[in-house]
């Protein structure tokens, strides 16, 4: 009895490590040492599963990557589902109306600063505009003034 729960659980661990799957967007690759990133497409043969991650090997690399980046031969192999195409309503008729003119635009009120280094900026370009109104240039005298 032993002998026949072994041998069903090894057959079952060689069938399930054969499994291959397609990665259906770029993913990173978590190694025990590194991060390598695999490109979509690449076929990676599954060798163990997990809530939310999936252990593979992908060419001598072994690490994790999400389930979601996985496209497996079983979903290659369903029949693809066309969706219903959309009713289209019959166009009605519209009398022509001219369009009213839009409105004039308003600038949108500039942000506040959020950093401690947007709020330099700010004071730094507040004190030279403030510079620029105030210095006296040489030119003002003869030229009557800005």
């Amino acid at each position: 009895m032993k002998r026949l729960l072994l041998l069903l659980l090894l057959s079952a661990t060689a069938a399930f490590a054969g499994e291959q799957a397609t990665l259906a967007a770029n993913t990173v690759l978590r190694t025990g040492n590194s991060l390598v990133i695999l490109k979509a497409g690449t076929v990676v043969q599954i060798l163990t599963r997990n809530d939310k991650t999936v252990t593979v090997r992908a060419g001598d690399k072994t690490g994790l990557i999400p389930w979601a980046a996985l496209v497996t031969d079983e979903d290659m192999m369903s029949a693809p589902t066309k969706p219903a195409p959309a009713a289209t309503p019959a166009p009605t008729p519209v009398a022509a109306v001219a369009p009213a003119p839009a409105p004039a635009a308003t600038p949108a009120k500039p942000r506040q600063a959020q950093s401690m280094y947007g709020k330099a900026v700010e004071k730094a370009a507040a004190a030279a505009a403030t510079h620029e109104k105030t210095a006296v240039q040489p030119t003002d005298e003869i030229l009557d003034g800005k």
